[in-house]
């Protein structure tokens, strides 16, 4: 199951498209064809980053009109690098997705298994997308290097465990976010990681007191760990960080910048039928 790029409507992003033919609408934007401007330029997502609100509603409207979605269906978690999971009921329908002051709060990480999108936002990070088809449930996770030795995506499984979902059944997607090229750490941040993950070739010293760290791995052997078959496992990797003309990066753009879209969304109409892809 491979990433790969779509023009759809008017946007280009991201997709899975054997995610979509079980059920799953499942997409990573660009920052191109929006309305913002720089250092925002074009399509920024993030409502919280400075730019104009309007401009910023202007894109996600033309980012919902992708997905055929209105933004009453839309859920959004306020994201704080921790490592909360909430599981969004229909009427949390609307929530975040057209001001702050609504969002679900201190959630970096969103399941469910009605049909409301769920919707997050990066400029570094590394979103992991879950979905199992058994008990036809989605998830979306916010991990950044803290929310990854936080172990956010053990959190994503184990709710979806309390809702009788198997991690031997799900599948697993970790979208763009700044690579094992660009993401440099320093003696503080790396002695964090090793206490969870040990000594390991993910975090690789450069020079003295610095380390290029690697969000992409820890994540996977994280959703192996827990029980997720590797072959069930999609990364993309495309840096945020090398991508300049596609994506937005904090670390790049020294923390002046606009904000991708994660999304995901489980179509019951489509998805009633599914079976388990490893049968």
């Amino acid at each position: 199951m491979v990433w790969q790029w779509k023009t759809g409507k008017r946007l280009r992003y991201l997709t899975i498209p054997e995610w979509e033919k079980l059920g799953v609408q499942i997409g990573f934007s660009s920052r191109e064809h929006g309305v913002s401007d720089s250092p925002f330029e074009s399509l920024n997502l993030g409502l919280h980053v400075g730019d104009d609100r309007d401009k910023v509603l202007e894109n996600r409207l033309k980012w919902f009109s992708e997905w055929n979605t209105s933004p009453k269906e839309v859920v959004v978690g306020q994201q704080v690098h921790g490592t909360q999971v909430y599981w969004v009921n229909p009427e949390d329908a609307g929530r975040g997705s057209t001001c702050l002051d609504s969002a679900i709060p201190l959630v970096d990480a969103l399941v469910t298994d009605t049909n409301v999108a769920l919707m997050a936002f990066f400029a570094d990070c590394v979103p992991v997308y879950f979905f199992n088809p058994v008990i036809k449930t989605i998830g979306i996770a916010h991990a950044g290097w803290k929310g990854t030795i936080g172990k956010i995506v053990q959190a994503v499984l184990d709710r979806m465990a309390q809702a009788g979902g198997k991690p031997e059944d799900c599948l697993a997607a970790i979208g763009p976010g700044i690579g094992p090229c660009c993401y440099e750490i320093d003696d503080s941040v790396a002695g964090k990681v090793r206490a969870v993950f040990g000594e390991s070739t993910l975090i690789k010293p450069t020079k003295p007191g610095k380390y290029m760290l690697d969000l992409w791995g820890l994540n996977k052997v994280q959703l192996i760990k827990a029980g997720i078959l590797e072959e069930n496992i999609s990364i993309c990797s495309l840096c945020t960080s090398c991508n300049s003309d596609a994506f937005f990066s904090y670390r790049r753009d020294e923390g002046q910048t606009g904000r991708m879209s994660s999304w995901i969304r489980l179509n019951l109409w489509e998805a009633h039928d599914v079976k388990d892809p490893n049968s």
